[in-house]
């Protein structure tokens, strides 16, 4: 499929479902992300193995700039050379902190990792080292600066400060590996030595804490879509992202199954969960009231975003006397609880949607349907029968 302008035009800015990425000619093509950014990307063949080199993000370069470097790209891999290397050579010798990290994240963030991911950089290490060392050669930086200045960060939000900085040294390795830089003393740093580590939750909720919750999000002044989201997490103790992105495809309502794709998944792998008794009505309801999107934010055709899902929980525990909790808990305390009444730690973990450890991972891809069914049943009797005791006393 040919690619030209207007196309391109249609698609920057918008919301995006379409293809991940929409082919050319000469191994060019274009990634577009769900928001319609669009980069292009040279796919070629090296040492037995496709590899993915980054040419630049549209309208910056233009169509026919993109065509006119694939062209070279081409020329160089029929010379035996690695077309990786033409972006080396193009590039500054004294390149700055700027320059290593759109040359990271134009040729290894948007070319390798998902969209969740590629988020996750845009607004943590991009954003918040955007500007700072200003035209300076990176490899001018001196380890003295960098401590100054990941010790002002730690002051501000030492969490962040950690997380930037194992992010930082991420892509300046990266940067040092393909040789556009050849050292930084940043690499010198260890992130254990600034701010402090994201705290791993140990929260688990009782039933009738479970309750509580429950009759909150009911009683809600929100859309329908973000309150059957979070009673169906609820239920089914799913991330977050499986169920909010989740399309009307996902769920086969004559097997009563709900896959989730990899490319929801976590950790790649594709997930299968029942659609037990008590969480169908929820299904079906979210399934005829919306279109293809099950759980819409702004408009039908885009699903909540997480910061508004975030939001909106935060607005329900502000008001509830049972201390911090969060969406994330829901999932442990499914675990926990089933744990407790007898349910066997392998069907647990697969109604996390958990790879198995060890040989079963390997050999055994069975998921337990009926097994996480009885689970998933004795979970959603005991919240509502917590539910009718509160809603009666």
């Amino acid at each position: 499929m040919a690619l030209n302008d207007t196309k391109l035009r249609n698609i920057l800015g918008k919301p995006y479902s379409g293809p991940a990425e929409i082919t050319d000619a000469n191994g060019l093509s274009v990634r577009i992300s769900p928001k319609g950014v669009l980069n292009f990307q040279y796919r070629f063949l090296w040492s037995g193995k496709y590899q993915r080199v980054g040419i630049g993000r549209y309208p910056s370069v233009s169509l026919k700039d993109a065509r006119n470097i694939a062209d070279e790209l081409k020329v160089l891999l029929f010379s035996g050379t690695d077309p990786r290397i033409y972006f080396i050579k193009t590039c500054s010798s004294r390149a700055t902190l700027k320059d290593c990290l759109a040359y990271w994240y134009e040729n290894y963030v948007i070319t390798q990792l998902r969209p969740k991911t590629q988020n996750l950089y845009q607004s943590t290490v991009i954003k918040i080292m955007d500007g700072h060392f200003a035209n300076v050669p990176i490899e001018d930086i001196t380890a003295k600066q960098w401590v100054d200045f990941f010790t002002k960060q730690e002051k501000v939000n030492p969490r962040r400060a950690r997380q930037v900085l194992s992010q930082l040294r991420t892509a300046i390795h990266w940067c040092v590996r393909r040789q556009l830089i050849s050292s930084s003393s940043l690499l010198n740093l260890l992130p254990r030595d600034f701010g402090s580590s994201s705290k791993v939750g140990d929260r688990v909720l009782t039933y009738n804490e479970l309750a509580e919750i429950w009759l909150k999000i009911e009683r809600s002044r929100a859309s329908s879509a973000n309150k059957l989201l979070h009673q169906m997490l609820m239920l089914w103790g799913a991330r977050n992202s499986e169920l909010r992105l989740a399309t009307k495809s996902h769920f086969d309502l004559e097997s009563m199954i709900w896959t989730i794709p990899k490319e929801l998944s976590k950790m790649g792998n594709i997930i299968r969960r029942p659609i037990f008794e008590q969480i169908e009505p929820f299904v079906e309801r979210a399934m005829t009231t919306y279109q293809d999107v099950l759980f819409p934010g702004d408009s039908l055709t885009t699903p909540i975003t997480i910061s508004s899902a975030n939001r909106y929980i935060g607005r329900i525990r502000s008001d509830m006397d049972i201390g911090y909790w969060r969406a994330h808990d829901f999932r442990r305390t499914l675990a926990t609880r089933l744990s407790e009444q007898g349910v066997m730690p392998h069907v647990t973990e697969r109604m996390l949607g958990h790879d198995l450890g060890g040989i079963m991972a390997v050999y055994n891809k069975h998921d337990w349907i009926e097994e996480q069914k009885k689970g998933y049943e004795l979970h959603a009797d005991k919240i509502f029968w917590h539910v009718k005791k509160l809603s009666s006393a």
